[in-house]
């Protein structure tokens, strides 16, 4: 479990510095690898001289759809590549931002929210809701955010994972954020203006 979670966390410490590298240097594959090689190195310090060993303490275990979309991040960050398809980060946002909002508010305290975290419905309704929506990610096209769900059911299943609670496996706060991002992004887009403009004129609408 440890080796796992030191694993997420040297991925999150190299993803955030290429990142940041591709950023300072005005979009550069240079400055993401130059970033992606400062994050490797750092990672090698020892205990707490090591940047990871304080986001661990600060964050926990990361989920696997925090495994993801650090993945995806490095990859564009780095070398220009995509990791996810056309669609295919929308295709994780959407279910994470309904899970937040199932867990979110009892956890957070709302009076009345229903706790879904805690709610064990027999103990196959969320691993056979992930295992049904791994399939339609497939179906659709979206072998890698099918791996991830798959990814989310093995950390839980083999206990690799801090909490033994299977939402956390699949997602966690930082995920959910940028989740969120990824769809008012999205909504805000002018090609998603654009689009819902010309739906409205075939429509006859104003």
């Amino acid at each position: 479990m440890i080796v796992v979670s030191e694993t997420a966390h040297i991925l999150l410490l190299v993803a955030v510095l290429a990142w940041t590298g591709t950023r300072l240097s005005g979009g550069s594959r240079r400055g993401g690898l130059l970033g992606l090689a400062l994050g490797a190195a750092l990672s090698a310090l020892p205990g707490e001289w090591n940047p990871a060993f304080h986001t661990r303490a600060l964050l926990g275990d990361l989920s696997a759809l925090g495994w993801v979309l650090l993945a995806h991040l490095l990859l564009r960050s780095a070398w220009g590549k995509s990791l996810l398809s056309d669609g295919e980060d929308r295709a994780l946002a959407w279910p994470a931002a309904i899970g937040a909002t199932l867990i979110y508010p009892a956890s957070l305290g709302v009076p009345g929210a229903p706790d879904f975290y805690n709610a064990d419905f027999g103990g196959f309704a969320l691993p056979g809701a992930a295992l049904l929506l791994a399939g339609f990610y497939l179906w659709r096209g979206f072998p890698v955010a099918a791996a991830g769900v798959a990814f989310g059911l093995f950390l839980y299943g083999l206990r690799l994972h801090e909490s033994a609670n299977l939402w956390d496996c699949l997602i966690d706060l930082p995920s959910v954020v940028v989740s969120l991002a990824i769809l008012v992004r999205w909504a805000a887009s002018p090609h998603r203006r654009l689009r819902s403009g010309a739906d409205d004129a075939s429509l006859g609408g104003p």
